[in-house]
């Protein structure tokens, strides 16, 4: 039944509830910088986004060069891909 005593209980035991909440996320956050900082120390990865901090380290494969003529010269001119 909501009385003011059960609804008094409830309103405690979320804001108790939002709080552990919080302090999992600050804890998750600490773990994965210590994860992140000892796969760096190790060399095991980058430790950056998008890869998992275990196993095979992230290889990134290099872009090829595109060739664009040059409209006075005529001989190709070689500029990266960004």
């Amino acid at each position: 039944m909501p009385t003011a005593l059960v609804c008094e209980k409830m309103e405690k035991l979320q804001g108790a509830i939002q709080l552990m909440l919080d302090a999992k996320k600050n804890v998750d956050r600490a773990d994965q910088e210590l994860r992140i900082a000892a796969a760096r120390k190790e060399g095991t990865g980058h430790g950056t986004r998008g890869g998992s901090v275990t196993g095979t380290p992230n290889v990134r494969e290099k872009r090829s060069v595109s060739v664009v003529t040059d409209g006075d010269a005529g001989e190709p001119k070689r500029q990266k891909k960004d």
